[in-house]
């Protein structure tokens, strides 16, 4: 991600790390490097850790990802009418509960992410403590560890831990988990969008107000198809969307709420306005290389790949079969497009793949359409 982008026609504001840098430079107080040496976070700073995966390693302890985001939230009067007008949505037909949603979901659009902050990760019921590398420009840090797993049952599914920020501080300000993956099992790849949530990302209006102004609606029967599929041992969810980051805390309130199995989340990352919808390409280049990841970190599991026909997900997920076709389960396409298998669309997609490969999840059917069982 990038730091905020002001609002086209707006002057631009100079942030505080900003100018105190340059005071500091003009006053000859500091080297240029040490203006940049990292540091623990501040009381108006916060860090959202996005839930990634975990895996068992062969000698019984477990290697983790921990993804973390530091921000500093902006409370500028007229953010979220400057975001509006640069949505093209009118804030003021919209009513006082959809204004309210508005500002809630966009609030991270508003942050300004903090660079060259370290902060410490604490894996629960445990001792162990690890510094993350300091955050870059675009306020994100990544770590891959591997800890003792010793204190933690075989059947449990997350690995909760939590950040802290300094020596003294007692209780936790910011918590996070990484889904624990056996080697085997089946991972089932889920987009979102119109997949398992009502978006109409064919309607940009419509769009903008399902993903900002509305009530989160899930997809019929969609939940209960994941809790049955959920229900075989060693069944893990991994939700991959286009969506930016800063909408995650909406999303993971929605895929709780609609009862939903919890899974891993990737979103994609953007912080800047002006990439807040991405490209067909941006979108594609994101999901394939996501699914590459998985695919490579987990070498002897299985995957069912889940999406819609809004979108490129049936291309997305037939290139990755033909890549890896003997680690491919099925491919199940929500249909949003009103297309049947013999249209010239899915004839070209999946030419020379196998049909019982892939199958249409049509609006008026109830049932799952494929098995779990592995092929």
């Amino acid at each position: 991600m990038t730091t905020k982008h002001r609002a086209p026609g707006t002057s631009p504001q100079l942030s505080r790390r900003t100018v105190l840098a340059g005071a500091a430079l003009l006053a000859g107080l500091a080297p240029l490097q040490a203006l940049h040496a990292a540091g623990p976070l501040e009381a108006d700073e916060e860090a959202l850790f996005m839930p990634g995966t975990a895996r068992p390693t062969a000698d019984g302890r477990i290697e983790v990802d921990v993804h973390a985001w530091v921000f500093e939230r902006e409370h500028r009067w007229g953010l979220d009418a400057a975001l509006a007008r640069y949505l093209g949505m009118s804030l003021k037909k919209l009513s006082p509960a959809a204004r309210l949603r508005f500002s809630q979901r966009t609030a991270l659009f508003h942050a300004e992410s903090e660079e060259d902050k370290v902060i410490d990760v604490v894996f629960d019921g445990s001792a162990t403590r690890l510094t993350m590398p300091p955050t870059g420009a675009d306020g994100r840090s990544n770590l891959r560890a591997v800890v003792e797993a010793s204190h933690i049952p075989s059947s449990q599914e997350w690995l909760p831990f939590h950040g802290v920020t300094g020596p003294g501080e007692l209780l936790p300000r910011f918590r996070g988990r990484a889904q624990i993956v056996p080697a085997q099992g089946v991972s089932v790849i889920s987009d979102i969008d119109d997949t398992i949530k009502r978006t109409q990302v064919r309607d940009r209006r419509e769009m903008l107000l399902n993903t900002f102004a509305r009530r989160f609606e899930a997809t019929p029967g969609m939940a209960a198809h994941y809790r049955a599929l959920a229900q075989a041992p060693g069944t893990r969810f991994h939700y991959l969307s286009g969506s930016p980051i800063q909408l995650y805390p909406a999303l993971t309130d929605f895929i709780r709420d609609a009862d939903f199995p919890a899974g891993s989340m990737h979103l994609r990352e953007s912080t800047t306005w002006r990439t807040l919808i991405p490209s067909g390409e941006e979108s594609r280049a994101h999901k394939l290389g996501v699914i590459e990841r998985l695919l490579a970190e987990f070498p002897q599991r299985r995957f069912v790949l889940v999406g819609d026909s809004g979108e490129a997900d049936p291309e997305i997920y037939a290139q990755v079969f033909r890549a890896h076709p003997q680690r491919i389960d099925g491919i199940v396409i929500r249909d949003v497009t009103d297309e049947n298998r013999l249209s010239d669309r899915y004839r070209a997609t999946f030419d020379g793949i196998d049909p019982v490969v892939w199958h249409l999840l049509r609006p008026d059917t109830t049932a799952w359409p494929m098995h779990a069982a592995p092929r």
